[in-house]
């Protein structure tokens, strides 16, 4: 495990993450100067352990909310305060040169983004008094409640999406990952929260059995094609589906398998299912069953990382229990609160919060199976692979 502490580099409070790799960590910083707001895109070395300035931007607004997105050679940053209009830099990674800044005035308002890659952008818009009749319209004509655009940097314009299936979903839905060298889209379609399909499932007897959990997959040159072309119904593969007696959610993905958490209802039975990203080939992965006599535990699944644990809360300790892609097996006090990572199968990492009525403590401590030993910080934490970044 490596610790990589850059709050002594980040000066400023307003800081967000944009990357850990082996050798760098990006991120932004917002800053007040001499009353003006400023955006610095920062590039952190890990191995000589300094900082320096990739980019630096002026922002007009200060209640403008940043949204990052890294990608192979350039950063995305969309620059929106919730109106009608937003901004989009793209910046590349080793320059800091400033290859795009685009400003796109939509229908509605901005309510969600995602970047698909480089250059494509996702955009959703919700209804405003300004474009309300539009919106009245629109509603009647499509049924959906949001507009979506995909936004190409390269053209300088956005299309219209017209499938339901991107329509009516969030933007947190939307994922990608590559397949020799081809970027694939990674549709989730899922049917309200996880309590709301079991209800359906409760009440089947009057909804059917056509309550979906949809899981589709495209190539994203296909998806971008079709946008482009108008069409109502995208190229998108059905890859998983579960009706009105089960659930499918997303678990996460490594370089071999996309993992899915699925729930049959009539006897609870919850596995994970992994989908070869090469091939397309099914296999349970892991159980996510209580046998009978075993302690009652609820399962923690750190999809960033496609791992899943047990965890069994004792009097005074949780225990971890490595279920997917871990293999641990150890004990923390309660008192460094809620388990949030595992590293290397040794190290845990928890989040405690301390609040009142105006301010809250976030402390986060990483404790060592092996030694018993533990360190705690009060700071923010982000733990990619084998490293944690405090900031």
């Amino acid at each position: 495990m490596t610790v990589v502490d850059i709050r002594n580099a980040v000066t400023d409070s307003n800081v967000e993450l944009i990357e850990i790799s082996e050798d760098t960590i990006y991120y932004a910083e917002e800053k007040t100067e001499e009353g003006h707001y400023n955006l610095f895109l920062l590039k952190y070395d890990r191995a000589s352990k300094t900082e320096r300035i990739l980019s630096s931007f002026f922002l007009k607004d200060p209640t403008m909310v940043l949204h990052f997105f890294s990608f192979q050679s350039d950063i995305l940053a969309v620059m929106e305060n919730g109106g009608s209009c937003a901004g989009i830099l793209r910046v590349d990674k080793e320059t800091g040169k400033e290859k795009n800044r685009e400003e796109i005035h939509f229908v509605g308002n901005f309510a969600d983004c995602k970047a698909l890659d480089e250059s494509r952008v996702v955009f959703y818009t919700s209804e405003n008094e300004l474009h309300k009749k539009l919106f009245e319209d629109y509603k009647k004509l499509s049924g959906f409640n949001r507009i979506a655009y995909l936004f190409d940097l390269e053209e300088g314009r956005y299309y219209y999406i017209r499938d339901k299936r991107i329509c009516n979903l969030s933007s947190d839905k939307l994922m990608t990952y590559d397949l020799n060298g081809q970027t694939q889209l990674l549709v989730l379609e899922p049917y309200g929260s996880e309590e709301e399909k079991e209800h359906c499932y409760r009440n089947r007897r009057w909804l059917g059995d056509r309550v979906c959990d949809n899981v589709w997959v495209c190539p994203l040159i296909d998806f971008v094609v079709a946008v482009g072309t108008d069409e109502t119904h995208l190229p998108l593969e059905l890859l998983l589906s579960a009706g009105t007696q089960g659930m499918v959610r997303y678990a996460g993905m490594d370089e071999e398998n996309l993992y899915f958490r699925a729930k049959y209802f009539p006897n609870n039975d919850q596995r994970v299912c992994a989908v070869s990203r090469q091939t397309g080939k099914k296999a349970v992965a892991a159980e996510l069953n209580l046998k009978e006599g075993e302690e009652p535990a609820g399962f923690f699944i750190e999809t960033s990382a496609a791992r899943i644990y047990r965890v069994t809360e004792h009097e005074d300790s949780y225990e971890i229990d490595g279920v997917l892609n871990s293999s641990v097996c150890g004990q923390y006090s309660k008192e460094l609160g809620q388990f949030v990572s595992c590293v290397e199968d040794r190290f845990l990492v928890a989040k405690y919060v301390i609040s009142d009525e105006k301010d809250s403590f976030v402390f986060y401590s990483i404790y060592d199976i092996e030694t018993k030993k533990q360190q705690s910080y009060e700071c923010r934490c982000a733990v990619k692979g084998n490293t944690v970044v405090l900031y």
